[in-house]
């Protein structure tokens, strides 16, 4: 074998630690406001919500995302997202705040262009099981949206879905 193709093997073998889309995360940081809709279990359609976040980058493989949505007057939850890179398994990890049910733990993230993807797990079950996904989508243009999609009497539906511009 030639000296170029060990090489590509090693490299293969042995990929490198990565980090962080620097660029990516830091889309994030500063105020946004926005609109969407969350379908709680109870409810036989989802509500229309109105959020406030606060969006910053705590170190170089480290976001957080934080504030609160409100459906109609009186109703006002919490919202959030600690989301870190591990640069060794090139994967995203966290937790997400926003079900009533309490914290949820962000696993398996993967970024994908401006696309990150991760598997939702909630501390108890939500419709009929304790997984859903979420998505968080950032082009770039001072605009992201964070989508919830679980699967709802056998089939996928978006139960919440909000998108949030830089203010």
């Amino acid at each position: 074998m030639r000296i170029a193709h060990l090489l590509a093997i090693a490299t293969l073998a042995f990929p490198t630690a990565a980090a962080a889309d620097p660029g990516f995360l830091e889309r994030f940081d500063g105020s946004f406001r926005g609109t969407g809709s969350v379908q709680r279990e109870q409810d036989t359609s989802p509500r229309r919500v109105t959020c406030r976040v606060e969006g910053s980058q705590v170190s170089e493989n480290r976001l957080r995302i934080a504030g609160t949505c409100r459906a109609a007057v009186i109703v006002r939850r919490e919202i959030g997202a600690e989301i870190r890179f591990d640069p060794a398994s090139g994967r995203f990890a966290g937790s997400y705040t926003g079900s009533t049910k309490g914290i949820s733990r962000l696993t398996n993230g993967r970024l994908q262009g401006d696309t990150l993807t991760f598997t939702l797990t909630y501390p108890v079950t939500v419709h009929g099981d304790r997984t859903a996904t979420m998505t968080i989508r950032n082009t770039g243009g001072g605009t992201f949206s964070l989508v919830v999609t679980d699967d709802v009497d056998g089939t996928p539906r978006r139960t919440s879905d909000i998108t949030l511009r830089r203010s």
